[in-house]
């Protein structure tokens, strides 16, 4: 037992030995695994996705920090860059200028001219910039000044059509803002500037938040300089305009006269009338119909109609001068003829003698249709004049008298045949 106890160290050595041995060996056999599999990984992406040096297509803004106190930023060589970068094709599609900062730190420096390199931070580490162009920007500083200068409205575009801006009603709020920057910057600053589009517009701009740009007295901007607040409300009046338009009156006429009588005519006064209001209302009437009047019933009458009516206006419409037009509808009898079977009378026949006539005569009357539907064979008047005739056959002239509001439009036979005899 004593012997056990004295060789137990001894072995606990060993095996402690040969247990370390063991794990040592399977570490670096999973190191030279994991470092085999991660140059297999590194090799296969590698060729799938390689990475590759390209000029970025975008430029990137440059921007200045750390400018002293008291100073500003006067002038510049450039405020963008150029940059080459290396990254994987993936990477590569997915870049935008936005991804990039490019600083120019001009901590330290005094009032005047100074050339700075220009630091370009890449995204993430998977992105490297290799070339910056330029490198180095020079910059003027000068001493800082701030003044307050009002807000101008620029109207850009136009409303749609029809619709116009009231410039009287344009509004700022604020209507004065602080300009910061270089002194040499800031004295040429006129006004801060906000561009308005009204292009298509057809309701009121009501507070619309506008950026402001600084602009000296010939409107062109100032750059290099802020503004403070650096945008503004901005209320803006869109109404719309009035067109006038001359139009005819087209009167709208209902039934119509009894038999026998006609429509001879329409007549209106005025005729053409001039009306005002929006653009599409203006446009909704028709240019061949014009304007309609209320309805004019004419049903059964045998004169003339004239009424004073109103005109149909569309909605938004105004008629310039008197809202009523006078329509006179002329109506007169229908004018034909009527034919009638007539036996004339045959006067100064000599004393013994008869008379025998041959046949009647077929009179054609002309005339309006409610006379000549009133007249008989009894109202007209047929005579012949056998004055001095003795027995025989004779043709005689017949002189037709056709009844008022009548005329004699023909006479068939034109003579009358007669047979005069002694009486026995």
């Amino acid at each position: 037992m004593t012997e056990f106890l004295r060789r137990l160290p001894r072995a606990l050595a060993f095996l402690g030995r040969a247990a370390v041995t063991s794990v040592l060996g399977n570490v670096s056999l999973a190191l030279l695994s994991a470092a085999l599999g991660l140059s297999l990984w590194l090799f296969v992406t590698n060729r799938e996705n390689p990475r590759e040096v390209q000029t970025f297509n975008s430029a990137i803004a440059v921007k200045f920090v750390n400018v002293p106190k008291d100073l500003a930023v006067a002038n510049v060589s450039a405020n963008t860059v150029r940059i080459r970068v290396e990254a994987t094709t993936t990477e590569l599609q997915k870049l935008r200028a936005d991804d990039f900062q490019a600083t120019v730190n001009l901590g330290g420096f005094e009032k005047g001219d100074v050339s700075v390199a220009v630091d370009v931070e890449p995204p993430n580490g998977g992105v490297s910039v290799v070339d910056t162009s330029p490198a180095q920007i020079s910059v003027t500083l000068d001493d800082l000044r701030t003044k307050e200068v009002p807000v101008d409205i620029n109207l850009v575009g136009s409303p749609q059509q029809g619709f116009q801006a009231v410039e009287s009603t344009e509004a700022s709020s604020p209507e004065r803002v602080t300009v910061s920057g270089a002194a040499s910057l800031v004295e040429t600053v006129e006004a801060a500037w906000a561009d308005v589009n009204l292009t298509g517009r057809r309701i009121d701009l009501d507070r619309e938040r506008i950026e402001l740009t600084p602009r000296d007295n010939k409107r062109r901007d100032v750059g290099l300089v802020t503004v403070d607040p650096s945008a503004a409300a901005i209320s803006v009046k869109v109404t719309q305009q009035e067109f006038t338009k001359t139009v005819i009156v087209s009167p709208v006429i209902s039934g119509a006269p009894p038999a026998g009588y006609n429509v001879l005519g329409v007549s209106v006064d005025p005729p053409i009338v001039e009306v005002s209001g929006p653009a599409d209302a203006i446009a909704s009437i028709d240019a061949v119909q014009g304007l309609s009047t209320t309805e004019i019933a004419i049903a059964d009458s045998r004169t003339d109609v004239v009424r004073t009516v109103q005109l149909a206006l569309p909605q938004d419409v105004r008629l310039q001068g008197t809202p009523t037009v006078k329509v006179t509808v002329t109506i007169r009898p229908a004018h034909g003829e009527a034919t009638f079977r007539i036996v004339p009378q045959v006067r100064n026949v000599g004393s013994g003698l008869a008379v025998t006539i041959a046949e009647p005569l077929t009179i054609t009357l002309a005339g309006d249709f409610p006379t000549l539907d009133a007249l008989t064979p009894e109202a007209i008047v047929a005579i012949a004049d056998a004055q001095g005739l003795g027995p025989g056959l004779y043709a005689l002239p017949v002189q037709v008298t056709a009844p008022a509001g009548t005329t004699v439009a023909r006479t068939d036979p034109q003579q009358l045949g007669i047979a005069l005899t002694q009486r026995q």
